[in-house]
């Protein structure tokens, strides 16, 4: 086998390099699905739950791409709903003014600031020729009742202008609680609107969900259309030697729960995303510079991607994962 690579373009630019690309896992599939049932059926609202640094916004990321690529008519924000102390209703209105790229003017008024925001969404369904409008609603268990009750007006204003809103409320299990609240206050109105659907987020739980996401990485390719997938791009003679990374999955899920069960964490593992996709770009990048036919990802070679991943660490101390390939 010739030792010249000649790869369609240069290693620093690919996306997994960078960081730029996004894998879909089982549970990105499932919130897909209840999206499409959402605009199908016309449910406006929907609430999806899951334990803190799961991976939510990752997939909201992932959503909101997908989206524009299938239904690129369709008017697609998401909105950080930053934790306050009290709320306020020209902060909540500048918000959103912010996640539609129109910002508020100093000293407005809250009227302004609902009529200013009305407005641009009005202008960007009639550019795009759809009226549907999808917000998705990340750290949502932020939001106070006053401001779920901003929110149906707005709801409601939209309807009388012809204009479907559809929110997805992203955040903690306290969203639960929140729901069961309402309910118990007969505020059917927030529900009705924002919670009629509810789904649990979760991360990788198995070595058949790692097999699923893996495969991404075999099938996947930089630049589109070229034959390249990730595997091959990185290290193209153990991929011609037969390599795939997906065969990978029981070995890589042994790996995680070994470095779970070893550290004492809490419960069955789950691993959010962040920390999959660390593990192997880890394993990636870390091995274009030694590809060779012979070249294999065993046991060992896991639990040190799993190690490098900081998985472990950040579990223990609930702190932002450091880099994935940080030399010791």
């Amino acid at each position: 086998m010739s030792n010249d690579i000649h790869r369609p373009a240069a290693l620093d630019e690919h996306p997994l390099r960078r960081r730029i690309y996004r894998v879909p896992t089982p549970s990105i599939a499932a919130f897909r699905t209840l999206i499409d049932e959402c605009l199908f059926l016309y449910i406006t609202g929907a609430l999806i739950h899951g334990r803190p640094r799961i991976g939510k916004s990752y997939a909201i990321e992932f959503l909101r791409r997908d989206l524009e690529l299938r239904h690129p008519k369709i008017s697609v924000y998401t909105m950080r709903c930053a934790r306050s102390q009290t709320a306020s209703e020209n902060n909540f209105f500048s918000a959103l003014l912010h996640t539609v790229k129109h910002p508020a003017q100093s000293g407005a008024s809250k009227a302004a600031l609902r009529g200013r925001l009305l407005h641009k969404l009005r202008q960007v369904a009639d550019n795009k020729g759809d009226d549907r409008v999808v917000l998705f609603a990340d750290e949502a268990q932020n939001l106070r009742e006053i401001e779920y009750e901003w929110l149906r007006d707005l709801h409601d204003e939209m309807e009388n202008n012809a204009l479907r809103l559809f929110t997805f409320l992203v955040g903690q299990p306290q969203l639960l609680a929140q729901k069961s609240v309402f309910q118990s206050q007969d505020k059917e109105q927030i529900v009705a609107r924002f919670m009629v659907e509810e789904l649990t987020f979760r991360g990788i739980v198995s070595a058949a969900e790692c097999a699923a996401v893996l495969s991404a990485y075999d099938n996947g390719e930089y630049p589109a259309n070229s034959g390249w997938n990730y595997v091959r791009f990185f290290v193209p003679k153990a991929y011609a030697a037969g390599l795939r990374i997906a065969e990978s999955a029981a070995r890589l899920w042994d790996a995680f729960e070994d470095a779970h069960i070893k550290a004492n964490l809490d419960g069955p593992a789950e691993i959010p995303m962040k920390y999959f996709t660390a593990a192997v770009e880890a394993a990636l990048l870390l091995s274009s510079a030694r590809d060779s036919e012979t070249l294999k990802f065993d046991g060992l070679f896991w639990s040190e991607m799993v190690e490098r991943s900081r998985y472990v660490v950040a579990q223990k101390a609930g702190r932002p994962m450091l880099s994935a390939i940080t030399r010791r």
